[in-house]
């Protein structure tokens, strides 16, 4: 039986939660696998720092040479950030080891460097934690690449954004309220930043546009909106028009180029995504072959999360592994536009109570008539202001913006997932009344 020694960069929830897995399950691996997977060195910032593993002392360490030294065949980086991990997994590479990886950080923007450097040493880089947690999504994504041809990823990637707008719509409470209740849960960090403003999210879809849409171009930034904007109002009123508020990633092929988003999208209450709720995590993939398919399940903690780092060394240690899709295409930065042209856009006007009956009046008018397709409105008064949400199609975003500015209103616009609406735009001859 072969002896692969491993070494953990870091040792903190996912490390720890991948050392428990080894332990507890270590007889299994070892039936399954045909292989004894040994650790051999942790990298850590402080070795007597008490932890919730137990740990041999000796295989702790502060110094990077100490690992080297150890010759790993497999190193697994749970570290997290850019430096100095990319520069350690570039020596690992460099040394012929092989590479598992929870950063998404660093896989987000440069995990086609890092797949040509494992490429040119004939080893392997894995990396299914980074994105969906215990979710199989990249490996899943990789087996479609042999024979389909992906179109798009709808991903809800976030699963602490994911409660937050699950509370406000279930129990009508304010963004900042369910924030406090997530951090108090151990579901938001105390400085969300990473999660509520989409920069998560959007390192996930980047990661996920590298395996599907070619590893050879590095995606340029495009649309990033989190979810700080998004109002229990808001969501009341789209509730009524059939829809749910979801922070969703999108990387879609337009021709022959991509697209990545992240933002506040309108999913409608029929569409399996509207259905994933509270910390719960979601990959919704369209291949031209095998139609869709819906992968859920929970996107962090640490067994979820340390499972899809064991799987991705039981998949060196078998010799699977996959590969960037070498397909050429472009790229394109995508601004409220696209949204707009790929069928549908949402339109959330706030009327402070200050203004006139007759600026609400004016408002509904120019969405009846001068706005484009209306699709659907609906308006909510309280006593703070008055809110409006519409779904159009074919709106030009400059006349929206510049009437919302004439009427003194506040307004958020949004993605919508409908494609229906883009057909009964096509279809239509005339303009929905209100």
């Amino acid at each position: 039986m072969k002896k692969w020694k491993i070494a953990l960069l870091g040792l903190g929830t996912v490390g720890s939660g991948v050392v428990t897995i080894l332990q507890t399950h270590g007889e299994r691996i070892r039936k399954q696998s045909g292989a004894e997977l040994e650790v051999v060195g942790a990298l850590v910032r402080n070795p007597a720092k008490p932890r919730k593993v137990q740990i041999g002392r000796d295989v702790l360490t502060t110094d990077i040479q100490t690992i080297w030294e150890r010759e790993p065949d497999i190193v697994i980086d749970v570290m997290g950030g850019l430096d100095p991990t990319l520069g350690y997994i570039e020596e690992a590479i460099s040394r012929k080891c092989h590479v598992v990886s929870a950063n998404k950080e660093m896989l987000a923007a440069y995990g086609p460097h890092l797949h040509r450097l494992a490429d040119e040493q004939n080893v392997s880089l894995l990396y299914e934690a980074s994105v969906g947690g215990g979710i199989p999504i990249l490996n899943a994504l990789s087996q479609l690449l042999h024979a389909n041809r992906i179109t798009h990823v709808y991903g809800i990637l976030n699963g602490t954004t994911n409660y937050i707008l699950t509370k406000m719509e279930e129990e009508n409470l304010a963004y900042e309220e369910v924030l406090a209740r997530a951090q108090e849960l151990g579901f938001a960090e105390a400085d969300p930043t990473a999660d509520v403003e989409g920069y998560d999210a959007f390192n996930k879809i980047r990661i996920i546009g590298h395996l599907c849409f070619g590893g050879k171009t590095q995606p340029l930034a495009s649309e990033r909106e989190g979810i700080i904007s998004v109002t229990s109002e808001e969501i009341e009123l789209y509730g009524k028009l059939g829809y749910r508020v979801k922070l969703l990633a999108v990387a879609e092929r337009q021709g022959n180029s991509y697209s990545l988003r992240v933002g506040p999208t309108l999913v409608p209450h029929s569409h399996q995504l509207a259905g994933v709720k509270d910390e719960y995590n979601a990959v919704f993939v369209t291949g031209d072959i095998v139609g869709d398919l819906l992968f859920t399940g929970k996107g962090a903690g640490a067994l979820p999360t340390g499972s899809a780092v064991v799987e991705d060394v039981l998949q060196v240690v078998s010799g699977r592994t996959f590969a960037l899709e070498q397909e050429e295409v472009g790229t394109q930065t995508v601004v409220h536009e696209e949204a707009e042209a790929s069928g549908a856009i949402a339109a959330f006007f706030t009327l402070p109570r200050r203004e006139t009956d007759s600026a609400k009046i004016r408002l509904l008018s120019f969405l009846s008539s001068e706005a484009g397709f209306l699709h659907a409105v609906d308006t909510l008064e309280t006593g703070d202001a008055s809110y409006i949400a519409a779904i159009l199609s074919g709106a030009d975003v400059q006349v929206l913006q510049a009437f919302a500015k004439h009427v003194n209103a506040v307004l958020h616009l949004r993605a919508v997932l409908d494609d229906r609406l883009a057909h009964a735009f096509r279809e239509a001859d005339v303009t929905l009344p209100i």
